[in-house]
């Protein structure tokens, strides 16, 4: 009997662990095979299966609007080495005489012209002058390893330091969407140079175990114990740092900037109540906008005007 159940433990533990690597693959490494073909569609339902509506052309139009904007003569590539990866982002310098920047920071498997053309647009209509970067291992950019924000917080650092180096009374404000907010919110826990004067972080999550956590929960029915248990520990070594390390909240304690958290409640990826753990951890000046029915990063084309209009009243007034 005892034999029984000590095969029974091991097996158990064998199979975990193999879908704990499983996962780690497919979740943070760029190309995976079953992540192309099938996960994406189970891990983030937002982007799939979406019914037509009034919000779809509203999404197409702002998609035309941002790519209109994003090729503009004004608009240049701009290529950064960093640790032996070179790092792409679109630099749009639309008012070349303003200290106003913005640095859009993209979601998880996605990339800057996608997520972020269409927001750059509507800054450059206040006067600011652009970073949107695709994060490592996403776009233009070179790496195999999915950073989550946490790896990403770095990078972003670098750009900042460019931007004070074509301007150096630069007030340069941090825009992020899904990971991109999970980016910025990691990163306002790092000294930051005096230059940073606010944060926007929209649909960001608390830190990436329990984000991962709720995938296990909604896409695959499983809970999180023993998997992510184990999944945390192989972390560390597979991609450099652990699922619990990398958290929004733990950097946002250290964070006095002011930050606007934005969530949409229809958020299938993200849970909207994560918006209210960040919102708790952060010690700077704090403001949050909800958006009802909203999807994951779609806030802004369920109510567009709202949405802008929320976001430069409150750079304009803690910024």
């Amino acid at each position: 009997m005892k034999w029984i159940i000590l095969f029974s433990v091991l097996l158990l533990i064998m199979v975990a662990v193999y879908v704990a690597n499983f996962f780690l693959n497919a979740a943070l490494f760029r190309d995976n095979k079953w992540y192309t073909q099938t996960g994406h569609k189970m891990m983030n339902p937002d982007n799939f299966n979406k019914e037509k509506s009034t919000y779809t052309l509203i999404e197409e139009e702002q998609n035309q609007q941002g790519d209109i904007f994003w090729n503009q003569p004004f608009a240049h590539d701009y290529w950064l080495e960093v640790e032996g990866e070179t790092l792409y982002s679109r630099l749009i310098i639309t008012q070349p005489d303003s200290k106003k920047w913005v640095i859009c920071m993209h979601g998880y498997r996605s990339f800057g012209q996608r997520d972020m053309a269409f927001v750059a647009s509507k800054f450059s209509t206040q006067g600011y002058n652009i970073f949107v970067p695709d994060l490592r291992a996403h776009g233009k950019s070179t790496g195999d390893i999915i950073g989550m924000g946490w790896l990403d917080r770095l990078d972003l650092i670098k750009w900042i330091q460019e931007i004070i180096k074509m301007e150096p009374l630069a007030e340069i404000i941090l825009f992020g969407g899904s990971m991109g907010a999970a980016t910025v919110m990691m990163t306002s826990g790092e000294k930051l140079p005096n230059n940073v004067k606010g944060i926007i972080s929209d649909c960001g999550y608390a830190n990436v175990y329990d984000e991962f956590a709720s995938i296990f929960h909604t896409a695959f029915k499983l809970p999180r114990f023993p998997v992510l248990t184990i999944a945390n520990i192989l972390a560390k070594k597979k991609v450099g740092y652990s699922l619990k390390e990398a958290s929004s909240v733990s950097q946002l304690r250290s964070n006095e900037l002011p930050v606007l958290f934005i969530h949409g409640t229809g958020d299938k990826f993200v849970p909207h109540q994560m918006l209210y753990e960040n919102m708790e951890a952060t010690t700077g000046v704090k403001e949050s906008l909800i958006i009802e029915k909203a999807p994951h990063l779609s806030s802004f084309i369920y109510e567009s005007d709202h949405y802008f209009e929320t976001v430069f009243e409150f750079v304009k007034r803690y910024c």
